[in-house]
């Protein structure tokens, strides 16, 4: 019985020393180490980890998806353009992209951005056009390329999932991506400088708050963005009172929920917001004058009446602006109160 004990002993300590030199060899090629997709990190102190004070680093993304890397990646594919911005900021590059539409991109480095190859669609990138390109590590987002970003660990080509909505999503993404790039200086000073600009906007806001509705058009349908949305972060940071605050989902995790216009009527908030998923900013105007016009029950709503109806730009309000967010901050603050802040066409 003592012999057949440490005969098992043995192949137990075998396999272990297996499954870690198989870890070491995925580490060592920046592969994913650890997967644990069941439970994200959205109620952890920071929706990102990256351990290490220099290369190698241990980077967990959002999915507590687990890699090392041992040096810096010569080819980055960054699949979003909610990142490419914040990347190119930092001196990255990328060696492909999605579908760019409205993302904000600055004048220094927008034509290069434009000129990389195209993968296709930001919520449906071509799996075979990416690894065609062979990047060393690939930067992807959360929910819309979860697939993508899976399929590529399969097949030993390491991508990290990323989710950035909120502010404070920002400034860790900033934080990362620093390390990544090795220009955590500039990562710190941006930081900082938004704060501070942050606070000059919040420092301004007046007593007494106003309510808020935020409405989400698509090519397809109406709906109510919530708290945990970009424009929900930012109306939150305004202390704007969002009248769709403790309203059920329309899925689990969802940021919308299901347009109930006679509960706005009910709520009469003082401003609507309208962000959208549509061609221009342009057409979702005509999409909310044709809603306005065809159901009486706006009719009854005060901010309807009063024309107090603030259009948001897509490249703030659809893609974060990442490193720009303090300018959506202070879009919505003139839209709200365009007494304090001055008004949008200044």
């Amino acid at each position: 019985m003592k012999k057949n004990l440490f005969t098992l002993s043995i192949v137990i300590l075998l396999l272990v020393m297996l499954v870690g030199c198989s870890n070491s060899e995925k580490a060592s090629m920046g592969g994913m180490v650890n997967a644990d997709a069941s439970e994200t990190r959205e109620n952890a102190d920071s929706p990102l980890l990256i351990e290490g004070d220099g290369y190698p680093y241990v980077l967990t993304d959002y999915l507590n998806n687990q890699f090392v890397l041992e040096e810096k990646p010569e080819d980055w594919a960054v699949l979003s353009g909610t990142y490419l911005n914040m990347w190119y900021y930092l001196g990255g590059k990328s060696v492909c992209a999605t579908n760019l539409n409205t993302a904000y991109l600055e004048d220094a480095y927008a034509d290069k951005i434009k000129a990389l190859p195209n993968v296709g669609a930001v919520y449906n990138p071509n799996l075979e056009k990416v690894m065609e390109i062979e990047p060393s590590f690939t930067i992807a987002q959360v929910g819309i390329q979860t697939g993508l970003a899976q399929s590529m660990n399969e097949m030993g080509k390491p991508a990290a999932l990323f989710h950035m909505k909120s502010y404070e999503d920002v400034l860790a993404h900033l934080l990362v991506f620093g390390k990544l790039l090795e220009n955590e200086e500039k990562a710190e000073e941006t930081i900082t400088q938004m704060d501070l600009d942050k606070k000059a906007i919040t420092d301004q806001l007046p007593a007494e708050s106003k309510s808020i509705v935020i409405m989400y058009v698509t090519a397809s349908s109406l709906a109510v963005k919530l708290d945990n949305s970009i424009a929900g972060d930012v109306a939150n940071i305004l202390a704007l009172e969002n009248i769709a605050s403790g309203l059920p989902p329309d899925t689990l995790g969802s940021e919308t929920t299901p347009l109930d216009v006679e509960y706005i009527a009910e709520q009469d908030p003082d401003v609507i917001l309208v962000t959208s998923m549509i061609s221009s900013n342009e057409d979702a105007m005509r999409v909310m004058n044709k809603e306005f016009d065809e159901n009486p029950v706006w009719q009854t709503i005060s901010a309807v009446n009063d024309q107090n109806i603030v259009y948001l730009p897509q490249e703030y309000f659809l893609y974060n602006a990442g490193h720009k967010y303090v300018e959506a901050i202070e879009y919505m603050a003139k839209g709200v109160y365009p007494e304090i802040y001055g008004a949008l066409n200044e």
